[in-house]
């Protein structure tokens, strides 16, 4: 009885491949026309062009990053969005685009969290988004997988 149900087994398995449908062919339906005019399509951006890859975010149409804006004078810098930072990076940080160059600061949660941090420049527009380090979210008590706005301040 065994062998019968093996042999029954392995002739149902061979059987399967030969109706199976080929995966090599193409599709059964062949589009010969595109979408006439009474399809809406999205807009673009006025002034909105591609720009290149590996181009910074918050990059001007030209592919520049336009220059942070000077401290006030109690030292803030401006706000920001920010989130989780690479989790290898150990240390109180923040990576924003409000800075160029590494420089003290601390940053303020919208709850009255305060933190002294690292300043570090990312590159981007002072516009884009930043980053905050591990350490600096949970001294924070921020929640790691949300976005906190933050005001940034030079010291």
């Amino acid at each position: 009885m065994r062998t019968l149900t093996l042999c029954l087994l392995l002739l149902s398995v061979a059987a399967c491949g030969r109706f199976a449908p080929d995966r090599d062919r193409g599709p059964d339906i062949a589009v010969t026309e595109g979408p006439g005019a009474e399809v809406l399509r999205p807009q673009g951006r006025p002034g909105a062009g591609a720009l290149p890859a590996g181009t910074p975010p918050g990059a001007g149409a030209d592919g520049s990053v336009p220059a942070p804006p000077p401290p006030a004078a109690d030292g803030l810098l401006g706000e920001t969005l920010a989130g989780l930072g690479a989790t290898g990076g150990p240390g109180l940080w923040l990576m924003t685009g409000l800075v160029t160059e590494p420089r003290p600061g601390r940053v303020e949660t919208a709850g009255g969290g305060r933190l002294s941090v690292e300043l570090r420049p990312s590159g981007a527009a002072p516009s884009a988004g930043s980053t905050l380090s591990v350490q600096a979210m949970q001294r924070l008590q921020l929640p790691l997988g949300q976005l906190a706005n933050l005001r940034v301040y030079a010291e």
